[in-house]
């Protein structure tokens, strides 16, 4: 080898150290601003050691069933055996009541951390899809984005269930890109833990397998990678379930609550109240919410489809809706935040579409939660999850509207041309 070869090589391993190096800076960059920015917001907004939204009906179960479960008391609230909800967030609550202590700070400490390492996969998979710089922008965005940052505070499932659900999304964007089984294996497991946290994907590789066909064009392939999805999502499943019939001697999947779920967004009374249309509502006590859901969509589809269709529309306005329910201070940063954003995400959606490889992923995982708010009822903790969505096309929109107003774009295509 020549001295000027050698040379050469030297440079080049230069050159891959620093960009190492530099890779490695913005990811611990990013990484310690989003742990400080909800380790702040716990410490000087929340407090680390108030429950929060405990008194919330859901909180309030996840932390009974935690705690019953960090005691050795098994999975019960009240004393009874429970059935009602997942057992992903309780279970995860009980592993940090054990080691941390029965405080809420341990909570919130552990949450902050997940929510961290959300922004970085959602870097990943920005990088992935689109370039560095979205995955960057992508990231700085999803650090200080409040919702994200939020839901930390609080003994809810959401921090959870979008930090698996970014974790999917990555291992479902590398195995479009080299078809390696182990990201099968690691989609679908995780999916299955995404279901015994909130069972809001069980029908999920359904649309897998039409992303799958578009992806790869092979209707055969597309079918087996789905079936194989479907079948590691169950591995996590099938022992709960298992669970459920020794406690109540009757078939239950992940949840005895879906039935009563569907009912309280799809019944009489929600279709005449102005304020909980679209919504939901606790429904009257019944004996049997199946039958009741079902003959409610019977009597609107044969004999009233346009308020049918009226009630999937406020359900829809609901998921997208930039002023949540809440209070007034919640609807102003909900607008500064998700209502600036909400325009670059469509801007983003139709410059994704422009792209030569689009990002059809990232499609029909909207689509899959449209499809669950329409048969459930809408909610801004249903959109939870599609935010990353939202903050990936927004920044794809941002990336590109900054380079074709500087011209960078142009400037970087024709470099290639003359190279």
């Amino acid at each position: 080898m020549s001295v000027s070869q050698h040379e050469e090589d030297e440079q080049r391993d230069l050159e891959t150290q620093e960009r190492s190096m530099s890779r490695t800076v913005v990811l611990t960059a990013i990484f310690a601003g989003a742990l400080l920015v909800r380790i702040l917001f716990n410490v000087y907004l929340v407090g680390m050691e108030e429950p929060g939204l405990v008194n919330f009906p859901d909180g309030k179960d996840y932390d009974a069933i935690g705690r019953s479960l960090a005691n050795g008391t098994g999975f019960e609230v009240n004393h009874s055996p429970d059935t009602f909800r997942p057992p992903g967030y309780p279970f995860f609550l009980a592993a940090i009541y054990t080691i941390g202590g029965p405080g809420y700070a341990a909570v919130k400490i552990v949450q902050s951390v997940i929510g961290a390492l959300t922004c970085l996969m959602i870097l990943l998979i920005g990088e992935q899809l689109f370039s560095k710089r979205v995955g960057v922008i992508a990231a700085v965005i999803a650090a200080a984005y409040p919702l994200l940052v939020a839901y930390t505070g609080f003994l809810l499932s959401e921090t959870l269930f979008v930090f698996l659900s970014v974790v999917f999304l990555y291992a479902l964007v590398r195995l479009r890109e080299d078809q390696a089984r182990r990201w099968v294996v690691v989609a679908g497991l995780v999916l299955g833990l995404m279901n015994l946290t909130r069972p809001v994907t069980l029908f999920l590789p359904v649309l897998l397998f039409f992303w799958l066909w578009v992806e790869w064009g092979t209707k055969r392939r597309a079918a087996v990678i789905a079936g194989m999805l479907a079948l590691l999502m169950m591995v996590p499943i099938v022992p709960w379930t298992v669970r459920n019939y020794m406690v109540t001697h009757s078939l239950i999947l992940i949840t005895g609550q879906n039935w009563f779920r569907l009912y309280a967004g799809n019944n009489p009374t929600i279709m005449h109240d102005s304020e909980a249309i679209g919504g939901s509502i606790e429904p009257e006590q019944l004996a049997d919410y199946r039958s009741a859901y079902l003959s409610f969509l019977r009597h609107y589809l044969m004999h009233e489809p346009r308020e049918l269709l009226r009630l999937e529309l406020h359900k829809l306005k609901r998921f997208w809706n930039v002023f949540p329910k809440t209070t007034y201070r919640d609807k102003v940063i909900s607008l500064l935040s998700y209502g600036v954003l909400l325009p670059f995400f469509l801007i983003g959606m139709v410059f994704a579409l422009q792209r030569h490889q689009k990002p059809w992923l990232l499609f029909f995982w909207i689509l899959n939660f449209c499809i669950v708010t329409l048969i459930a009822h809408g909610s801004t903790r249903f959109r939870m999850p599609v935010e990353p969505v939202v903050i990936l096309l927004g920044s794809l929109a941002l990336e590109s509207l900054w380079m074709r107003c500087t011209g960078v774009g142009h400037v970087g295509l024709s470099a290639r041309r003359m190279g």
